[in-house]
Formats: C-alpha cells, sequence, structure tokens
C-alpha cells in the first residue's frame, strides 16, 4: 500500500473511531445520571445503545489493526503509536493523541459506572434482608470464587 493511501485509510479509521467513543462517552454519561436516579427503564435503553455503539467501533479498530499489519507493525495501541510517528502528519498525532484520551476517559466512566451498579447491588440487597428479616447474602457464584478448590481441602490418600 502507498504511503498516501495508508495516511488516507488510517485517518479513517481514527476518525471513525473518534466519532463512535464522543457517542460512547455521551451514553456513559447518560447511564451514570440513570444509575444515580435508579431508572431501570432508562438503562435498558442505555444498555442497548452502548452495545449497539460497541459494535460499530469494532470494525474501525479491526481496520487499523489491519493497516498496522501491512505496514509490517503490530495490532494494537503500540503498533498505532509507531505508525503515527513513521507517518509524521501533525493533524494525524493530533487525532491519534485525542483519540487516546478520549478511550482513557470512557474506560474511567465505564469503570465508575460499574462501581455505581455495584453498590447500588449492596443497598438493594440490604434493604431486601432488612424487609424480609434474613441475613445479607452474596450471589451464589460470588461465594464460589472466595472458596477454595476441592482437592486442596483433602487428599485421596497418603502414603
Amino acid at each position: 500500500m502507498q504511503s498516501e493511501q495508508l495516511i488516507t485509510a488510517f485517518t479513517a479509521t481514527v476518525q471513525a473511531s473518534l466519532h463512535s467513543l464522543q457517542s460512547l462517552e455521551s451514553v456513559l454519561l447518560d447511564e451514570q445520571t440513570a444509575l444515580v436516579g435508579k431508572d431501570p427503564q432508562r438503562l435498558e435503553d442505555i444498555v442497548r445503545r452502548k452495545l449497539a455503539l460497541l459494535q460499530q467501533l469494532e470494525p474501525s479498530v479491526q481496520a487499523r489493526d489491519r493497516l498496522q499489519e501491512t505496514a509490517d507493525l503490530p495490532a494494537g495501541d503500540a503498533g498505532s503509536d509507531r505508525l503515527v510517528e513513521m507517518l509524521n502528519r501533525d493533524t494525524l498525532s493530533s487525532a491519534w493523541q485525542k483519540l487516546k484520551s478520549l478511550a482513557q476517559r470512557v474506560v474511567e466512566l465505564n469503570d465508575h459506572n460499574g462501581r455505581l451498579t455495584r453498590q447500588s447491588q449492596r443497598t438493594t440487597r440490604e434493604a431486601l434482608a432488612i424487609l424480609t428479616g434474613r441475613p445479607v447474602a452474596e450471589d451464589t457464584y460470588s461465594t464460589l470464587r472466595r472458596k477454595t478448590g476441592g482437592t486442596t481441602r483433602c487428599s485421596l490418600g497418603r502414603v
């Protein structure tokens, strides 16, 4: 692939990813509002939108990885960093840095929303325990993660 074609194609993938991440950032902020407001119907709609945006983002990431491979660079951010540096275009460098910054913001928002969800689950469990008079119990699968495996507790025989 010629250099100008590579620049044009790579820039297009960066711009597509930027657009998707900007939309995703907005949806994550809406999700945060719905989580704080405890609005399950709105959350359901937001989750659908979030999944659609993630599916929309995937092709541009895959295309970027393929372009990097044609330039004999590894897939992922490290390869993109090297390719942007090799191409040495100010507008591309600026867009790439903006994309990386936005991706980090989206990760932070998503992590924050996950913490809000877990906090809400704990509060709901505690309220149910009070209403039913039963002690607060963890989910079946979360308690299994903390237990040691069966093979570490007993031996099949002694020599």
